[in-house]
């Protein structure tokens, strides 16, 4: 290290007394490690904490200026993203996307006393300069950028963060309290997502188990599925025991003995074999390729992490949930060897990872306890302490292409979802409830890291640009109040990918975040993009395909929406009686289509959306058919849900919900079709703290609107044209009908002064865009003051045409283009003219 540092004139017999000096001791160093081990994986640990206070001491003595600091953070950046061009091309060729792991984390806080208390952000000028590189330099995979979140930390660096996130999908995050009552402050992330005390810690590592091939060798005696090669004689004996194999393809694989098998007999001799090997590699290295150089700056009396790593768990997990919820038949081949499964019932919904369902998510948890608990069981390496990580790096695709089909439905050469990630979209119930299957996967089991690698696009965080950091901020702090470890953070378009995928050369430095690192998207292996493109992108919530079979077979189904056309006639739900159901005494249930965990195109904040069944018009536009016939939720269970349900709903999600006034929307369908289902949902959300806001096309009379109004922060008013005739005609329904929205907005106007009132308007080409109807849109909406806030554009779209089709309907507006963005710019300019607020969801 001395020689390599006098060679470039640099004296690291004594201590740095400038940023500059600092900065480049740092990184001799870092480089020394480099070349002892040809540019293998080498984090960097904690440089902006311990390089700020020379950056501090030479702005107060003169002796740099802010862009001077800058420019040298930016050089060592540039220096890190250098690293893989004078690394060997085998190993280029061995992980692609560019990557070579030189994590830094940024941030974390203090250790405070024994209770926690007096801890304190340790974020510094100089983590913002870090995170800055990404917008003088653009976006890149290294180096490895790496917040450790707190909920100590200001929210303008969490929103700055995001920001940035948002910007360049470049940033991954850690759960700093999760760690720091175990590492204390001075630890670092090491290669991807592993916490490690800085000088005092180490670790060994090596590959990972294919935990999906071996529940495979459980249905086939301990073979290998694919080659047939005897892998565990104790596997073999014990599936013979239990009558697993050639001649139970007649009948269905029990739970109870497979999951006996997989967890008392293939985990621990899997945990034997792999302990085995790791001793071997490490010791056999030590030996022939001592790094006397990165041992020589640790402490004397090091502490060893034997790291071990699981891929497949979400395809296990889902696939033990299918044999015990499903009769699950095994298809073998000539030799007795499976090559595929089938179900008795394929109708059933089966529970799967990623959707909050103990059902499944326990499995998983399960599952990771155990293989600890039985690594932790043998003698390591210099006593080196076993570690779990769920983390794959890109060779999930590679253990997918390796292993056959599996009983969850995923078949042969499929690649399996990246590190502890839902099966590619399997997580239904939205973004919430994906993050929260993944927060369950247990720590104390994993300290090498649970990877979670989620995607979003821009408008699923809301419709302006400036509201989007906001809601991010408030997903990664209701993750982490979670006890989730790590998230990547991607916010993109899949168009964009699929895109970049046909024409790469055209995006040379798109970066995407992977299974705990960042890579250039178009260095990536077809296969590797393809299979990016496979995974769950979360967007702006729409009403599920689910009901779409079963609802027109109803017995109650109504799908003339005259039955509710009179002003003052009773609702389905609701008679003419002011006599209140005592809430002790019974729930209050509503015709519920779908509830969507995560919305925040809705209201403000992040939203749990419920979208009822039911509704008084007929829009031609409308994207949700599905949730327009009226259903007695007494007659037909499936959509039955009571107010309890609701709000059991909004307390398992309140860390996400309660900041930026979050909270609960009902759209539908139409909600003051159940009135009373809704008051009673709203009056409890507001005794949480929550936000109320009803999004309505103005069904009802004020004994109706009385009803809701008072537990109502906000109402999202649809107008479906200012001419009557234009609008009858758009609905579906009445000129009489929809007279109502407008006295809607008047009652709200006139009675309820703290709602904000927005109306919604679809643009729809030459017939809701002409002068005529916005000049009165404007008028209008100048009637509502004080309670109007603004106009929000939507654009006509065809997203719900499909659910016609599913349906066998006749698509009304079949030949109408999309509304060109462009278009509605210039609507929203006209309006604004008029002085008039319009919204308009950004691109």
């Amino acid at each position: 290290l001395l020689i390599m540092a006098d060679s470039h004139g640099v004296d690291l017999r004594k201590p740095a007394k400038t940023f500059r000096e600092a900065a480049q001791a740092l990184w001799l160093g870092h480089t020394a490690a480099l070349k002892e081990q040809d540019g293998a994986a080498m984090s960097a640990g904690r440089w902006d904490a311990f390089l700020d206070i020379y950056a501090e001491q030479d702005l107060a003595d003169g002796v740099a200026m802010e862009q001077d600091i800058q420019e040298v953070v930016d050089d060592l950046v540039l220096k890190m993203r250098c690293v893989r061009h004078v690394r060997t091309p085998e190993y280029n060729e061995l992980f692609t996307g560019d990557p070579t792991w030189v994590t830094l984390a940024l941030g974390g806080a203090t250790e405070g006393n024994e209770e926690g208390a007096g801890s304190k952000s340790m974020v510094t000028k100089t983590t913002y300069r870090f995170l800055h590189s990404l917008s003088n330099l653009g976006p890149s995979p290294e180096p490895n950028l790496t917040v450790l979140w707190s909920k100590l930390h200001p929210e303008s660096f969490k929103q700055y963060c995001a920001k940035v996130s948002i910007d360049t999908s470049s940033i991954q995050y850690e759960n700093d309290d999760l760690m720091r009552p175990i590492y204390g402050s001075d630890y670092a992330v090491a290669c991807c997502v592993s916490a490690m005390r800085v000088g005092t810690d180490m670790q060994f590592f090596g590959a990972r188990t294919n935990l999906a091939k071996l529940l495979l060798m459980v249905f086939n005696g301990g073979k290998d599925e694919i080659e047939g090669t005897l892998l565990s004689e104790p596997l073999a004996k014990a599936c013979e025991a239990a009558g697993i194999g050639p001649d139970d393809k007649n009948k269905p694989l029990d739970y109870e003995t497979v999951s006996k098998l997989y967890f008392d007999v293939a985990l621990p001799w899997m945990a034997e074999l792999y302990a085995d090997t790791m001793n071997v590699i490490h010791y056999s290295h030590d030996v022939t390729s001592y790094e006397d150089l990165q041992m020589a700056l640790h402490n004397s009396n090091v502490h060893h992490f034997m790291a071990f790593g699981i891929a497949g768990l979400s395809v296990v997990a889902d696939s033990l949930a299918a044999i015990k919820y499903d009769d699950i038949y095994p298809v073998r081949d000539e030799r007795g060897l499976t090559i595929g499964f089938e179900r008795r019932h394929p109708e059933k919904v089966l529970p799967t990872f990623g959707n909050d369902n103990n059902h499944v998510d326990d499995i998983a948890v399960k599952i990771c306890d155990k293989f600890h608990q039985e690594l932790s069981k043998h003698e390591l390496y210099k006593d080196a302490m076993a570690t779990l990580s769920v983390l794959t790096i890109t060779s999930n695709v590679v253990y997918g292409k390796s292993t056959g089909s599996t009983p969850d439905g995923r078949v042969m050469g499929e690649p399996f979802a990246p590190g502890a990630n839902p099966m590619h979209n399997r997580d239904k119930n939205g973004a919430i409830a994906s993050l929260s299957s993944v927060a369950k996967l247990p720590y104390n089991s994993c300290m090498d890291g649970i990877s979670n690698t989620f995607c979003l696009t821009p408008t699923a965080l809301g419709k302006k640009t400036v509201e989007r950091p906001k809601n991010l901020v408030s997903l990664l702090d209701g993750y982490f109040g979670k006890m989730g470890h790590h998230i990547n953070i991607n916010v993109l378009n899949r168009e964009l990918l699929e895109d970049a995928h046909l024409h790469p050369d055209k995006y040379p430095d798109l970066t995407i975040r992977v299974s705990g690192y960042a890579v250039r998207f178009n260095q990536l292996t077809p296969e590797q993009r393809e299979e990016v493109l496979k995974r769950t992108m979360h967007g702006s919530a729409i009403a599920s395909n689910s009901h779409l079979s079963s609802i027109p077979h109803c017995e109650c189904f109504a799908d003339n929406p005259t039955s509710v056309d009179l002003a003052l006639s009773p609702t389905l739900f609701d008679d003419e009686s002011d006599v209140e159901e005592d809430p002790e005494v019974a729930p209050v249930i509503g015709s519920v289509h779908s509830l969507e965990t995560f919305s925040s195109n809705d209201g403000p904040g992040i939203r749990c959306l419920v979208f009822l069944q039911g509704c008084s018009k007929r829009c031609k536009f409308c994207s949700n058919p599905e949730t327009q016939c009226i259903i007695d939720p007494f007659k037909c269970p499936e959509v039955a849900m009571s107010d309890r349900d609701v709000v059991g709903v909004l307390k398992k999600y309140e860390h996400f919900l309660s900041p930026n006034d979050g909270g609960v929307t009902f759209s539908g369908g139409e909600p003051l079709l159940q009135p009373t289902f809704v008051k009673s949902v709203f009056e409890k959300a507001k005794d949480m703290g929550l936000t109320t806001c009803l999004d309505t096309s103005g069904h009802g009379n004020p004994r109706i609107w009385s009803k809701v109004l008072p537990q109502t922060d906000y109402v999202m008013l649809c107008i479906k044209g200012m001419d009557l005739k234009l609008a009858s005609f758009i609905s579906g329904v009445s000129e009489e009908n929809n007279k109502r929205a407008r006295e809607l907005a008047k009652y709200i106007r006139d009675n309820y002064k703290n709602i904000k009132l927005s109306l919604r308007w679809v643009l729809m080409k030459d017939t809701t865009d002409t002068d005529k109807e916005l000049k009165a849109l404007a008028s209008f909406a100048k009637e509502l003051s004080p309670v109007f806030t603004h106009v929000e554009l939507l654009p006509y779209h065809v997203l719900g045409k499909e659910k016609y089709e599913m349906m066998n309907l006749e698509y009304p507006l079949e030949g109408m283009e999309p509304y060109d963005y462009q278009d509605a710019v210039e609507v929203k300019e006209k309006l604004e003219s008029m002085g008039v607020q319009a919204i308009l969801a950004d691109h």
